[in-house]
């Protein structure tokens, strides 16, 4: 019996040793890098627990404007100091400095027990001087470098948009890639959603000391930059965007309170937006909430009188006794009524620059008569239905869009409205169902100002690798099918200019500008849309403009000054 109890007791003895030889085996050998249920990397978490780091970047790209300036994410100097530096004996100079900042600064870092930057004790930037100060003196715990702030844009923000972490959102689209951890922030609206799968980040940057328990550096393991070094991440993605002239106008919408609605403005030869403004704001706290997310010059809108662009398009075309004949503009839209506004008799351009309803009605009925698709074949050649920016193939991506959230644009609400006189009436003067994007609205007026010569808008002209070569250009794309005549590219001109000269525009007279004002009723509380699109200068167009003040109260919208005003900046520093 005794020998008995001896041999289990051996036994049981031998088979715990021989349990904790297979635990440290497998710990120091067989799942070094995949350890227990939870799979850890017991390399990784032993390197940590010995290392002393700080993040200088988390690895995403960032956008640049049209001359390589950063638009996001601000790149600047700073120092980095260990908790072992209070231990240090430092230069007297650098020691001075660094009392002066911070009198108790050694008892701060101390306290800290993580490296910190030097900024964000002192809350302000690190001056030049000490920060060339402490690269040259190459000390042990003190480090100058330089850091990515990764905050929302500043300007652009709705175009450019924003990062957030939203774990479920990154399953979707990267799950079957296994890259990267669910917590990495990607881009929720705008360019950095649409761009996120070149931006987003595959490994952040860290700067790195081996410690020892006491957290002092160990001897023979220097300073590691980790994450560093790739010459082809993080991508960069030139904009067209010019970022003064984003500053400018954002700044001329914001004067005049421009609370809902904004502008586009596009380069009239290449059709590059060189600036896009959007409002409200982004509630960067929520920015789920209320739709400020939404950039409004991609959502459609009723255009009101803009759109009699189209059917003075058509009618120039198509109904040669339209243009001769006059119209009393005495009426109302349905001529049973006198009209709120009575402008006499008037001819086809005299109706076009004073924006009388009652003629474009009639141009409308006869233009309907002959063919019921005449607005919307019209509508698309102006390119005012399909979407007009960018798109194209693009490595494994067919037909990627540099603007996805873009609405279309539709004309009619269902095809029985086509054979209702009223309908036709309304929809001849922009209303009833037409909707059409700020986006879109810009880019015909570029159209005409181009003698008919239709292109796709870009945002977005390459995609570059960390090293500055390009990984991806986006070509302008200008579209040969489907287009108005030059001759009547030419006469729509001549009619935006005569509306600024003689008509509804007048306010802008003199300041060497085209276009066509717009106010649609939205059938809320008394509120309407007001536009003015267009192009200058009048004579040599180079920009195409259009500003859009969103559910306003009559006689309170900025949509004339503003477009002055920015016509005038530009004019000045050409």
């Amino acid at each position: 019996m005794k020998k008995s109890r001896v041999y289990i007791c051996a036994l049981t003895i031998t088979l715990f040793i021989c349990f904790v030889i297979y635990k440290l085996a497998d710990i120091q050998l067989l799942s070094t890098e995949s350890y227990g249920p939870e799979q850890v990397n017991l390399l990784e978490e032993s390197v940590k627990q010995r290392s002393s780091e700080i993040s200088l970047s988390n690895g995403r790209g960032v956008f640049l404007d049209r001359a390589n300036k950063r638009l996001n994410n601000e790149s600047k100097k700073d120092i980095v100091l260990f908790p072992f530096v209070h231990s240090l004996d430092l230069p007297e100079s650098l020691r001075a400095k660094l009392d002066i900042l911070i009198p108790d600064w050694r008892t701060h870092i101390e306290r800290e027990k993580k490296p910190v930057y030097l900024s964000d004790i002192i809350s302000t930037d690190v001056s030049t001087s000490l920060y060339e100060e402490a690269k040259q003196a190459n000390i042990t715990g003190i480090v100058a470098v330089e850091r990515t702030i990764f905050l929302d844009p500043l300007i652009a923000s709705h175009t450019l948009g924003i990062v957030r972490e939203n774990s479920e959102e990154y399953k979707s689209r990267y799950e079957a890639s296994g890259n990267g951890a669910d917590s990495t922030p990607i881009g929720i609206s705008g360019l950095e959603k649409t761009f996120d799968s070149f931006l987003v980040s595959t490994s952040d940057e860290t700067l790195k000391y081996h410690v020892d328990a006491r957290g002092n550096p160990l001897l023979g393991l220097n300073l590691r930059y980790q994450g560093t070094g790739d010459y082809f991440y993080p991508v960069k993605v030139q904009t067209t965007i010019d970022s003064d002239i984003q500053y400018m106008t954002e700044q001329v919408i914001d004067q005049h309170q421009i609370t809902k609605g904004g502008l586009v403005l596009l380069d009239i030869e290449t059709r590059d937006v060189l600036a896009m403004v959007s409002r409200p704001k982004i509630d960067e706290s929520n920015p789920y909430s209320d739709n400020t997310l939404q950039n409004q010059m991609l959502t459609a809108e009723f255009p009101g009188s803009i759109f009699k662009t189209v059917v003075a398009a058509a009618a120039i075309e198509q109904s040669p006794l339209s243009l001769e004949r006059t119209y009393d503009c005495d009426n109302n839209l349905y001529g049973d009524d006198t009209a709120a506004r009575t402008l006499g008799i008037l001819n086809f351009q005299e109706s076009f620059a004073l924006s009388c309803n009652f003629a474009f009605g009639e141009i409308a009925k006869v233009l309907m008569h002959a063919d019921k698709e005449i607005l919307e074949k019209y509508a698309d050649k102006m390119g005012l239905l399909e979407p007009v920016g960018w798109s194209g193939d693009l490595y494994h991506f067919e037909q990627f869009s540099q603007f996805p959230e873009e609405e279309q644009g539709t004309i009619w609400g269902n095809n029985e409205d086509k054979f209702v006189e009223r309908a036709i009436l309304q929809t001849a003067i922009g209303q009833k169902e037409v909707k059409i994007t700020p986006l879109a609205i810009a880019n015909m007026m570029a159209t005409i100002a181009n003698n008919g010569v239709k292109g796709q808008v870009r945002i977005a002209k390459k995609i570059l690798y960390n090293n500055g070569t390009t990984m991806m250009e986006f070509k302008p794309m200008i579209k040969q099918e489907n287009l108005i005549n030059k001759e009547t590219a030419l006469q729509l001109k001549r009619m935006l200019i005569d509306v600024v000269e003689n008509g509804t525009g007048q306010s802008l007279k003199g300041a060497r500008v085209a276009g066509k004002s717009g106010t649609a009723e939205t059938g809320r509380n008394g509120e309407n849309h007001y536009w003015f699109a267009g192009f200058f200068p009048s004579e040599k167009p180079k920009y195409a403009l259009v500003v859009v003040d969103l559910d306003q109260i009559s006689g309170e919208s900025k949509n004339y000054q503003v477009f002055q005003e920015i016509a005038t900046n530009l004019e000045k520093n050409k």
